[in-house]
């Protein structure tokens, strides 16, 4: 925005100056004072802000309606939100969902070290490749390691944003490689099972191809394959923000991660990607309605994948005139989970999710999971990831009152909003994913005063496992 407005003047006050300096010699006009202000500066500002006030008046009213947009947004969830505290024990909703592989990437770490920069108060750092409208180098969480994934899309100039992003799928994509392996194994063997059509199409995939196998090798493999728990999709949900809606290239992304997906031996049928625009406002209630929807897939693999990146001077010129201090971030987060029926051969589930909907008293789910009793209650080591944002009064006293009756204290709390700076869209997401990374032997939660009616709880084993999973 910046770099218009000084391009504009610039451009307007050297039009005027050589009209008005020829005008002036061929005239043989002595001017003065007052006519150096008013030809020199008043008449070029006064253009240029002529030209410029739609642009702005634009700007302005987009942000204005934005904000509109995302007040009615809050209202409209705070009247589709039931009346929790009236409701009866027996309406409060479960959801239960097996996780197989979890990992995070952001500027403080990877996986488990995120938990330990939060406890450390990991701030942003300078960075010398974004500066602000004065040229200036700005704080930002920028992921070191990314620049060097990219760094053959810096030489062609094309390290923009989607690039940043399409670097971190691809991390992340890696980084479940094990475990969408031993997917595509149980794929493969229910298809070779349940559907023949498939199972054709998987004895000639290259990925299950043995070159030194011979005829008589295939037919006995053929007649040995076994009963497994049918499997019919892996789906891949890429959850970005929601600014990327008109921008973001489906078609591209969509390429890559089904190409790294065939490599590994699943074939084009059985992947579904579906892409996911979410904004600061909606993205957790969002987030809990697609792990409903993953709860009822029970013969399905999920894979999530949220990612968000600022690291951009387009971003920057674009955020900064709104906010002076704007602190870009860039973040990813992982899983793959399946319901709770669903057993992928060859793998043990890492971590088991447990939501109860429609339940604001914590004590009550703590008591349904029998989680009232731990040894972690003792310790001061932080398992409560809290998505709000701590310098908010009002969010603490709610925290106060709504943990008052539990065993669970303050000093049990783990902020991770102010980990990502300005970059908001998906940090509650992000907070969400955090949780997977704790010790094994301690139980997390997740939990956000405004939606205190919803509690997360993630763990390796409950003893009660008898809970309604209706939804």
């Amino acid at each position: 925005m910046l770099k218009i407005i000084l391009g504009t003047f610039i451009s307007i006050f050297i039009v005027v100056s050589t009209i008005v300096i020829f005008y002036w010699r061929d005239s043989k006009y002595e001017p003065n004072t007052i006519d150096f202000v008013l030809y020199f500066a008043l008449i070029p500002l006064g253009i240029s802000l002529l030209l410029l006030s739609p642009m702005m008046i634009s700007k302005w009213y987009k942000h204005r309606q934005e904000q509109k947009e995302k007040q009615q947004l809050a209202e409209q969830q705070k009247q589709e939100t039931p009346e929790v505290e009236e409701q009866k024990s027996e309406d409060v909703d479960w959801i239960k969902l097996n996780v197989f592989s979890a990992s995070t990437l952001s500027a403080m770490g990877e996986d488990d070290s995120n938990l330990q920069a939060l406890q450390d108060h990991h701030s942003a750092e300078l960075d010398k490749e974004l500066v602000n409208g004065y040229g200036l180098p700005i704080l930002a969480y920028r992921i070191a390691e990314i620049d060097d994934l990219i760094e053959a899309n810096e030489e062609e100039g094309t390290a923009t944003r989607q690039s940043r992003i399409m670097a971190l799928l691809q991390h992340q994509l890696e980084k479940n490689t094990e475990v969408l392996w031993q997917v595509a194994e149980h794929l493969k063997q229910s298809a070779l099972f349940y559907d023949s059509h498939l199972a054709q199409v998987y004895r000639m995939h290259p990925a299950w191809i043995d070159p030194n196998a011979h005829v008589d090798d295939e037919e006995n493999i053929e007649r040995v394959v076994e009963q497994v728990a049918q499997l019919n999709r892996m789906n891949v949900h890429l959850i970005v923000a929601e600014n990327l809606l008109h921008v973001w290239d489906e078609a591209t992304s969509t390429e890559k991660i089904q190409d790294y997906l065939n490599e590994l031996g699943i074939i084009p049928q059985q992947i579904n990607i579906e892409y996911h625009y979410w904004g600061q406002g909606t993205a957790y209630w969002e987030w809990l309605n697609l792990l409903k929807s993953v709860q009822q897939q029970e013969m399905d693999v999920s894979l999530m994948l949220c990612v968000d990146s600022d690291i951009d001077q387009d971003v920057i010129d674009e955020k900064i005139w709104m906010t002076e201090s704007y602190v870009p971030a860039e973040f990813v987060s992982s899983c793959v989970i399946t319901a709770l029926p669903m057993q992928v051969i060859n793998l043990q589930n890492i971590k088991s999710i447990r939501i109860a909907l429609n339940e604001k008293n914590i004590l009550n789910s703590l008591e349904t999971l029998q989680l009232k009793q731990l040894a972690q209650y003792e310790q001061e080591s932080p398992f409560v990831i809290v998505m709000d944002d701590p310098a908010e009064i009002k969010m603490l006293k709610k925290l106060e009152q709504n943990f008052s009756q539990t065993p669970i204290e303050s000093y049990h709390y783990l902020y991770s909003k102010s980990a990502l700076g300005h970059t908001q869209h998906l940090s509650k997401i992000f907070g969400f994913m955090l949780g997977l990374q704790l010790p094994e032997e301690m139980y997390a939660m997740i939990y956000s005063a405004e939606y205190a009616q919803t509690q997360v709880f993630i763990g390796t084993d409950f003893a009660n496992d008898e809970i309604n999973p209706q939804i």
